[in-house]
C-alpha cells in the first residue's frame, strides 16, 4: 500500500474501500510516523509513505517558523505577532483577522509558540477575532500532524495508539504553551482518551470532552459544498462517495461498519438523509464505478421509496379537486422537473412523459366538451 503525505493543501479524511488515503504533511512528520516502541504503533509494513513537493514546502515553512520562535521570552513572541498583524492588515487592507468567520490571513509563516501565544491572547495585545484565528490554526496543525494516525487506527482499530500520537504532539509544546488553560485541558482530555481506548480496542472511545481534539478530528466529515443543477453527474457522484465515507469512517470509529441491507440487525445503516435525488441517482446509475453494488441497491431503493412517497403526495393533493386536470397537471410537473440522471435511474422514459402530457391533454379536451366541469380524474386514462 502506498500513501502520499501532502498531495493537497486541505485536509482529507477519506475512508476508501481499498484503505489508501491522501493526506496532508505536518510538523515532525519523520517522528510522528515512526514506531513508537511503547505503543507498537507502527505502519503496515507493506506501506510507504512519500512527501510531495507541496508537502515539501510545507515542512520548510513550518520548520523555519518553529525554528524562529525558538529562543524568544512569550513577550517578545507577542509584541512581534502585534506588529505583523498590523502590518498584514494595512498590506491586505481589512481589519479583522477573520471575515464572515473565516481567517482571512496567512498563518502559515508563524510558529507554532508563536500561535499559542495569539491564541491565549498574552499580555492583551490581541483581539477576540485574532485569538480566534490563531486557535484555528493550531487545531489546524493538530489535525494535519495527526491525519496519518486517524487513518492507521481505522485500519487496525487501535485507537489508542492514535491518542498516544496525539499526546507526543502535545508534548513537543513550549513551555508557554504548557502553562496556558488551553493545553492542559487538551492533554487531560487525551490522558482520559489514551485510558478509555485501551479499555474499549477496536473503537474509538467516547470521553465525552469538549476539550478532546481527537474525538473532534474524528468527528469531523469532509467538506461537501452545496449541489447545484450544473454540477457535472461526475461531480455529483465524487460528492456523494465523500458522503458515504464519512459514514464509512464514523461507523468504524464505533468499532462497526456501515451496512446497506435493512434487514441487517447488525452494523450502521447507511442513512441518505443528506442525499438529494440526483446524488442517489448517481449512485445508483454508478456510471463511474465509485459503488459497491449494496451501496448501488440501497441508493436505488430509496430513490424508488422517495419517488413513490411523492406521486402518492401529489395524487393526494389533488384527490379533493372537482378539475380533473388537476392531478395530471401536478405528475408532468413532477416529471418534467426531474434530473436525466434520476428518470434514468428510475427507469421514466420519454414515452412516459410523453404519454402523461398526452393524457393531461386529452382532460382538458374532454372537460371542454363537458362545459369545463369533468370529474374524470387521472386513473380514468392510464
Amino acid at each position: 500500500m502506498s500513501t502520499t503525505i501532502g498531495a493537497s493543501a486541505s485536509l482529507l479524511l477519506n475512508y476508501t474501500r481499498s484503505g489508501q488515503a491522501v493526506l496532508d504533511a505536518q510538523p515532525s512528520l519523520a517522528q510522528l510516523l515512526s514506531e513508537d516502541a511503547t505503543t507498537g504503533s507502527q505502519l503496515p509494513a507493506s506501506a510507504t509513505v512519500a512527501l510531495s513537493d507541496e508537502a515539501k514546502a510545507y515542512l520548510a515553512r513550518t520548520s523555519a517558523a518553529t525554528a524562529a520562535d525558538s529562543g524568544m521570552t512569550l513577550a517578545t513572541r507577542a509584541a512581534n505577532a502585534r506588529q505583523w498583524f498590523d502590518q498584514q492588515y494595512q498590506a491586505l487592507g481589512i481589519s479583522s483577522a477573520l471575515i464572515d468567520g473565516k481567517v482571512a490571513v496567512d498563518l502559515s509563516g508563524q510558529g507554532r509558540a508563536t500561535l499559542s501565544a495569539v491564541a491565549s491572547n498574552a499580555q492583551g495585545l490581541f483581539s477576540r477575532d485574532e485569538s480566534a484565528a490563531a486557535a484555528t490554526a493550531l487545531q489546524s496543525r493538530f489535525d494535519t500532524a495527526i491525519s496519518p494516525h486517524v487513518v492507521i487506527a481505522r485500519h487496525t482499530g487501535n485507537y489508542a495508539a492514535l491518542y498516544d500520537a496525539a499526546l507526543k504532539y502535545a508534548d513537543e509544546a513550549g513551555s508557554d504553551e504548557r502553562a496556558t488553560v488551553a493545553w492542559q485541558d487538551q492533554k487531560q482530555a487525551l490522558l482520559d482518551g489514551a485510558a478509555a481506548a485501551r479499555k474499549t480496542p477496536g473503537k474509538a472511545p467516547d470521553t465525552g470532552s469538549a476539550n478532546d481534539p481527537v474525538k473532534a478530528l474524528l468527528g469531523k466529515t469532509t467538506p461537501s459544498g452545496s449541489l447545484t443543477p450544473q454540477m457535472t453527474i461526475a461531480a455529483v457522484a465524487a460528492n456523494a462517495r465523500l458522503l458515504l465515507d464519512d459514514q464509512a469512517n464514523s461507523a468504524q470509529d464505533k468499532g462497526t461498519e456501515l451496512v446497506f441491507d435493512a434487514s441487517r440487525k447488525d452494523g450502521q445503516q447507511v442513512d441518505f438523509a443528506k442525499f438529494d435525488n440526483r446524488s442517489l441517482a448517481a449512485v445508483a446509475l454508478n456510471q463511474g464505478a465509485a459503488f459497491s453494488p449494496g451501496e448501488v441497491r440501497a441508493a436505488k431503493a430509496e430513490l424508488d421509496q422517495r419517488n413513490r412517497a411523492s406521486v402518492l403526495d401529489t395524487l393526494k393533493a389533488t384527490s379533493g379537486s372537482s378539475d380533473g386536470t388537476s392531478a395530471s397537471l401536478a405528475l408532468v410537473n413532477r416529471y418534467a422537473a426531474m434530473s436525466t440522471e434520476e428518470k434514468a435511474a428510475l427507469g421514466i422514459s420519454d414515452d412516459f412523459t410523453k404519454q402523461l402530457v398526452q393524457t393531461y391533454q386529452s382532460i382538458q379536451a374532454t372537460q371542454g366538451r363537458l362545459g369545463g366541469n369533468s370529474s374524470l380524474g387521472l386513473v380514468g386514462y392510464l
